[in-house]
């Protein structure tokens, strides 16, 4: 009997430490905290940041990196990403300004479907949604993620080194330093796909990122989405829609107070938008030196949307339809022809840089079907080979509208572009281009008057002869080129 009754009471004691410590196994894996905004689950090694993929139970969950994470420390363990499609990460990561080093990842068969020949999300969080779902506060240090060598599947798509597929969420003061990211289609330094009213804000990268189309060097794919105050510094490369900071910005996608420096490599590219379609760009401007074989532009390789107090002065070399800020200015249905029709606009913008091709080549646009208003180039134009006039201008390479309407209130220089043609501008020498009263006089909105507007855009440099600069531009900050 008594036997029998030390066995109960074991069973029962048993029962409850079972019971006491359910909750525990999933909180024993952190360095502390419940997971409630309150009390953060704490990171403070690479292995507990690499258990919150292994509990998609707590991907609704906050989280607070508490001291810098070298993945190396991982060994040769797997990385284990955080979300997926059908269970994506809604939580809070607080990077508390910690970094997350040497991230490796290598694409394999094993992360796509077995029916399907693609993978898609790829990141360090592979799948963020949600209106509460917030990373913010953290820098990624060389990490390397690209297709496996032993990868069979035909397309790597949506992948970037911190999120893959963002949706409704937001990415706050992230950056990434170094490194190199690689896919195939979607794929950003930071971000490979962003949709449903996601934000990118205050973020930037240094990454080396490749792909085949809508590559960018913060940002793959944008629809629906914000991105301000970011800028991005590597080299980006691919096939097509290929931009320094965004590779495609489609769907009422705005991008505001950004820049990009690096090189960008591929047709239908800019040095900040490989292809803007139906979304805007303001305050804005990109030094990036871009190269290919068409519709290439120091700002917008192909635009289709709204341009607006912004400036490109990169160096620009291609072939066909090249210009100092876009490429190809399209007016239409967009891509693939989609509905409804939409105008394009570029105003109060200027470009500086050399420009270089074969055909529709022009100081500021290669090609115009859009309207051009207040805007001026003063950069050099150059062929490679003997082209018709009527695609080579000072200021617009080929205007496919009346230029007589649709450009209006714009200059070139036609000493510094070595240029007195262009299908739509007022040719000016150097002097002339440096004399405020003929930008006055065509209805340029300068701070200090109110005749032509109380918005304040342009500024004339009161220290000497000067071109008229936007009212937001400052002298860039030596250590970040701000």
């Amino acid at each position: 009997m008594k036997g029998q009754m030390k066995v109960m009471q074991r069973g029962l004691f048993t029962s409850l430490i079972v019971l006491a410590t359910a909750g525990l196994p999933a909180r024993a894996q952190y360095a502390g905290g419940s997971g409630t905004a309150d009390d953060p689950h704490l990171i403070a090694t690479a292995q507990q940041l690499n258990g919150i993929g292994l509990h998609p139970e707590d991907w609704d969950k906050h989280f607070r990196l508490t001291t810098d994470i070298d993945m190396n420390d991982l060994g040769e363990a797997k990385v284990n990403l955080i979300g997926t499609l059908g269970d994506p990460f809604g939580g809070v990561f607080d990077g508390n300004d910690h970094t997350i080093a040497n991230l490796v990842y290598r694409v394999k068969d094993e992360d796509g479907s077995p029916t399907s020949n693609s993978v898609f999300r790829i990141g360090l969080f592979r799948v963020i949604s949600g209106w509460d779902a917030l990373v913010k506060d953290l820098g990624l240090i060389e990490p390397d993620v690209q297709p496996d060598p032993t990868c069979t599947k035909w397309q790597i798509n949506y992948v970037g080194a911190l999120v893959g597929s963002l949706g409704e969420g937001w990415v706050r003061n992230c950056y990434v330093k170094g490194g190199y990211v690689g896919g195939s289609i979607d794929v950003g330094g930071l971000v490979g796909g962003c949709f449903s009213d996601a934000a990118v804000s205050e973020c930037w990268s240094t990454a080396e990122v490749s792909g085949s189309a809508t590559v960018g060097g913060l940002v793959g794919y944008g629809a629906w989405v914000s991105i301000w105050s970011c800028h991005a510094g590597g080299r980006v490369s691919g096939v097509f829609d290929v931009g320094g900071l965004v590779g495609d910005c489609m769907q009422e996608g705005v991008i505001e107070d950004s820049f990009t420096t690096g090189t960008v490599a591929a047709s239908q590219a800019g040095g900040l938008v490989g292809y803007l379609d139906r979304g805007s760009v303001s305050r804005c401007y990109s030094t990036a030196s871009v190269s290919g074989s068409f519709s290439l532009g120091g700002l917008i390789g192909v635009n289709h949307g709204l341009i607006d107090t912004s400036w490109a002065g990169g160096e620009i070399a291609g072939g066909t339809t090249v210009g100092g800020l876009v490429g190809y200015n399209e007016v239409g249905g967009g891509f693939l022809n989609i509905p409804p029709y939409f105008d394009t606009k570029v105003t109060d913008s200027y470009a500086t840089g050399a420009v270089r091709g074969d055909g529709a080549i022009g100081g500021l646009i290669g090609s115009n079907e859009g309207t051009l208003l207040r805007c001026y180039s003063a950069g050099v134009v150059t062929t490679s080979r003997p082209v018709p006039a009527s695609t080579l201008g000072g200021l617009v390479g080929n205007d496919r509208g009346v230029p007589e309407w649709d450009v209006l209130g714009c200059f070139w220089d036609t000493m510094t572009s070595g240029l007195d043609v262009s299908q739509g501008g007022t040719a000016m020498t150097t002097a002339q281009m440096q004399d405020l009263a003929i930008y006055l006089d065509a209805g340029w909105d300068f701070v200090g008057e109110t005749a032509n507007g109380t918005e304040d855009l342009w500024k004339m440099s009161a220290e000497g002869p000067s071109y008229p600069k936007l009212a937001w531009e400052h002298a860039p900050d030596p250590n970040t080129g701000s």
